[in-house]
């Protein structure tokens, strides 16, 4: 499991996650955004900051990938 961040070309405007095996899984990015791996990434180390990244890692072994956007 690999994480993706939405990002400009200057790291400007962070957008959405995206949790993926593979990076051509993921739908398009958002308009003036790229996908950007996340290299210091840990799953298991994810979910237990978070146990409810537990569903959204479900989400992407099962669609091959899963969205989170960020919160408003």
């Amino acid at each position: 499991m690999q994480k993706f961040i939405e990002q400009g070309a200057y790291g400007e405007r962070p957008g959405r996650t995206a949790y993926a095996f593979d990076a051509t899984t993921l739908p398009e990015a958002t308009k003036g955004l790229d996908w950007r791996p996340v290299r210091d990434f840990s799953p298991a180390d994810e979910v237990l900051r978070d146990a409810d990244l537990k569903r959204v890692f479900q989400a992407a072994i099962k669609h091959g990938y899963a969205l989170v956007s960020p919160a408003t």
